[in-house]
């Protein structure tokens, strides 16, 4: 029986869409990917989510790597929390299982900051019972030893759980520990997917 639903927060619960947010300031398509590619997509991007670098020190390190980029990096290390926005149908959701009596977890790559700001930002994160954030526990999926703090810290059934990511290598790594899946995109319909393990949603 399914007792306990784990959520990532990043694309699943929050909006995460840097090629949308950053149209906001520049239409080079070209300019878009190759920030990306150069400050999301980065070796310093995945030390902020293992929380082993502070946000000033990575606009500071990414500034001194492209000089070129600094007013537009600048810009982006200023309001890139905004695009941090909830998935509606998937906060009711939240509401509704927690309702039905179903435990709630995070587990999720993530920034310390960005999670400070959602978490003052959005008050249904207090639906979760339990949480593992990577820049808390400098340890990020798919490295099994995050998954196994999960089920430590708060004594998990891994047969009894359904993780939730929109990363599939994240969900293999899961399933190994023999976890529910299911894989979000844009075109999961959740609540369907949920009933197939028989969640009462």
């Amino acid at each position: 029986m399914i007792r306990n639903i784990i959520f990532d927060l990043g694309n699943v619960i929050f909006n995460f869409k840097p090629e949308k947010f950053l149209r906001r300031y520049t239409n080079d398509e070209i300019y878009i990917k190759d920030f990306i590619s150069k400050v999301i997509r980065s070796e310093i991007w995945l030390k902020l989510d293992r929380g082993t670098i502070s946000i000033k020190k990575a606009e500071e390190e990414f500034i001194e790597k492209f000089p070129e980029d600094r007013n537009f990096i600048l810009m982006f290390f200023e309001e890139w929390m905004k695009m941090l926005t909830p998935i509606q149908e998937n906060v009711k959701i939240l509401y509704e299982l927690k309702a039905n009596g179903y435990k709630l977890y995070i587990l999720s790559n993530f920034i310390i900051e960005a999670f400070d700001y959602v978490q003052n930002q959005y008050s249904f994160l207090t639906l979760f019972d339990g949480k593992i954030i990577s820049g808390n526990v400098k340890v990020i999926k798919p490295e099994l030893e995050i998954y196994q703090m999960l089920i430590k810290i708060y004594n998990l059934v891994p047969e009894e759980c359904i993780f939730i990511d929109d990363v599939l290598a994240f969900l293999s790594r899961a399933r190994r520990l023999n976890i529910k899946t299911i894989l979000f995109t844009q075109d999961t319909n959740l609540r369907t997917e949920l009933r197939k393990l028989k969640v009462n949603i």
